[in-house]
């Protein structure tokens, strides 16, 4: 086996389409955006057997405060829940024990590559579902658990529909009749305005998200990136969401409540019967860690799935962290801070 940087688009974003764990946010532009955004330099590692590539791992680098920071996704105001390594299709269809020694031979290769960029904090955030991690927890790795909502789009409508809870469907029933549209819109203003005051609030602890990043994005990805608002009758914005249409339909991010009507509830139950319409197979509701947003999100009846943060410190790293958690724990420091070393 070997490792090394690629600098071939169109090669990694084919070996992304075809691995069955692949996400939007592993496509090239997707990352080399990211990249001018966040000041982390993209490092789109692939590992090889032979001439056949079998692995990738996009990773984020930076030097900050002489800290050596190695991330896969880059800080949180890149918006990326999850990126770290993929395996091929070759890993897909393999039998359990080639797949454990293809993780033990990438796991050896990547751990090379590690040690030559000498990190101070290293952190990879895998996609959901994929949880074979007791290569890297033997070297030393300590874990974190993530969650996230899953709904299955496979049944019939009417039995989604009967899954949700009583308290939603009344609700749903009610806003039907209310004369609700939704549009699919490529002006950002009120979707920009709307998160930004969201995650401008220090008990998000996530710096302010740069406008241009996401004019970036959907100007990239018009097709794989949709943003819907939903209007009442008087043509009032009343639910805002962003979502990732590619593989899986992901309800990316959204907008606090707008108004004192369920516009939130009813727009996630129009969008999941476009997705269902559309043939997806499954709804991703991003983010299962936060109790409020949980309370309102388990009211679709979604099932639960959890993804895998792998991390590892020197002391200089554990001393970033130590401060972090007892000196800048309180905004604004805490939103200066956060983005460096999380």
């Amino acid at each position: 086996m070997t490792t090394g940087l690629i600098d071939d688009r169109e090669r990694w974003d084919t070996f992304v389409d075809e691995s069955a764990s692949g996400r939007l946010f592993h496509k090239w532009d997707f990352l080399k955006i990211t990249e001018r955004h966040t000041g982390f330099r993209f490092l789109p590692y692939g590992i090889f057997k032979g001439n056949e590539l079998i692995g990738i791992c996009p990773l984020f680098q930076k030097q900050m405060h002489g800290i050596n920071l190695l991330l896969s996704p880059p800080p949180l105001q890149s918006v990326i829940p999850y990126l770290g390594f993929l395996m091929g299709r070759r890993y897909d269809t393999a039998k359990q024990s080639k797949k454990e020694s293809m993780l033990a031979i990438i796991t050896e290769d990547l751990e090379s590559e590690f040690a030559a960029l000498a990190p101070n904090y290293l952190a990879i955030t895998q996609v959901p579902g994929f949880i074979d991690v007791r290569q890297f927890l033997g070297e030393g790795y300590e874990t974190r658990i993530h969650f996230s909502y899953l709904i299955d789009l496979m049944p019939p409508i009417q039995e989604i529909w009967d899954g949700f809870s009583s308290n939603l469907r009344t609700k749903l029933r009610k806003v039907e009749k209310n004369g609700y549209r939704l549009e699919k819109s490529t002006d950002i203003s009120i979707f920009y305005s709307s998160v930004a005051e969201r995650f401008s609030d220090p008990d998000m602890n996530i710096p302010m998200i740069n406008r241009a990043y996401f004019e970036d994005l959907f100007r990239a990805y018009p097709d794989e990136l949709g943003l819907y608002y939903l209007y009442d009758a008087e043509g009032t914005v009343t639910g805002v969401q962003a979502t990732q249409e590619y593989k899986v339909f992901t309800l990316w991010m959204g907008a606090p409540k707008m108004t004192a009507m369920p516009g939130n509830e009813f727009l996630q139950w129009l969008l999941l019967q476009q997705a269902k319409e559309r043939g997806y197979r499954q709804m991703e509701n991003v983010g299962a860690n936060n109790e409020n947003l949980n309370l309102f999100k388990s009211k679709f009846n979604p099932s639960l799935t959890l993804f895998l943060e792998l991390s590892r410190q020197d002391l200089i790293g554990r001393m970033a962290r130590w401060a972090y958690s007892t000196i800048a724990s309180r905004a604004p420091m805490k939103r200066k801070v956060l983005a460096y070393i999380e």
